[in-house]
């Protein structure tokens, strides 16, 4: 990871002089919805399922967005769960974060669109930063999340890329490199290339799903400064929830082994822990079918 990080910043150094400012976006998608709670605006998307027996809330990774979540979601809504695919703030096409606003905590702003959706707990599915957040919402507000569903992430308990972030220097450089990506096709087919450990599925990816959002002014800072701010995991409470499904590839390279093993410590009973054999940083993708069918397993086990 730390190897990692250092070739981030070095590549950063390299470009951070020459960030054009872009225009601001248009609705993506054809069924993109917009949510507002304070000074926020989140963008959203539903994947509805007939006769639905559950309602799913999805939040995605460090650098990712709703796009991400689409494999795994196509087979939940098929087999009857609706799916609600969420941008972060500050992460796809939601706003993103200045000196002018008043800042509110990741979990009462999930917290406020869910039960604006719906007034029933819901599975709350997570991914990388987005279990973070999800953790970090079901230990606030254990009323409103029936189980977990936890993919590619671990306990948050002071990570040093976080730690990195709060640094002004560090944030300056790391924001510089996020809005690259949204003009550097190489950067980002080499990222992808780590996350997926899949040359085949990367080598036919859609890489302006991931860049289009980094052109959005102020995503750079309005990330590092997100991702600085993460509520840690409380384990105690993780102890207390419900059953949690935890599911990890084998060949993740961005997720510390000591950070998944201290959450894996804490999973409640009847807690499932699984690894994708083969299965990168980003599995939900390219192992979606595996993934889906395991996850249909546990919500069908805690329905």
């Amino acid at each position: 990871m730390k190897k990692f990080l250092s070739v981030i910043l070095c590549v950063a150094m390299l470009f951070s002089l020459a960030i054009p400012v872009f225009a601001a976006y248009d609705t993506p998608y054809a069924d993109s919805q917009f949510f507002d709670c304070g000074d926020y605006s989140l963008h959203y998307r539903v994947k509805s399922a007939e006769n639905a027996k559950g309602q799913i809330m999805m939040l995605h990774g460090f650098a990712e967005s709703t796009y991400n979540w689409e494999p795994l979601a196509a087979f939940l809504a098929e087999n009857g769960y609706t799916c609600v695919l969420v941008d972060l703030p500050d992460f796809g096409y939601s706003s993103r974060e200045t000196g002018e606003t008043e800042m509110l905590p990741r979990e009462d702003i999930i917290h406020a669109l869910m039960t604006d959706l719906s007034d029933e707990p819901w599975y709350l599915a997570g991914h990388s930063m987005g279990g973070y957040i999800a953790l970090a919402v079901a230990q606030k507000y254990p009323d409103s999340v029936k189980n977990l569903l936890l993919y590619g992430t671990a306990g948050n308990d002071g990570v040093p890329a976080r730690a990195l972030m709060s640094k002004a220097a560090v944030a300056k450089v790391v924001g510089a490199f996020m809005e690259l990506m949204g003009r550097c096709t190489p950067v980002v087919r080499l990222l992808l290339h780590f996350a997926l450990q899949d040359r085949t599925y990367a080598s036919g990816y859609d890489l302006e799903t991931l860049m289009a959002p980094f052109r959005i002014k102020g995503t750079g800072a309005g990330a590092v400064r997100n991702f600085s701010m993460l509520t840690d995991t409380d384990y105690d409470a993780v102890r207390r929830m419900p059953p949690i499904l935890f599911v990890n590839g084998s060949k993740d390279k961005v997720i510390a082994d000591r950070a998944r093993t201290n959450l894996r410590a804490a999973l409640p009973d009847g807690s499932v822990d699984y690894v994708v054999s083969g299965g990168g940083h980003m599995f939900i993708e390219n192992y979606a079918a595996e993934t889906a069918a395991l996850t249909l397993d546990f919500l069908a086990a805690n329905g």
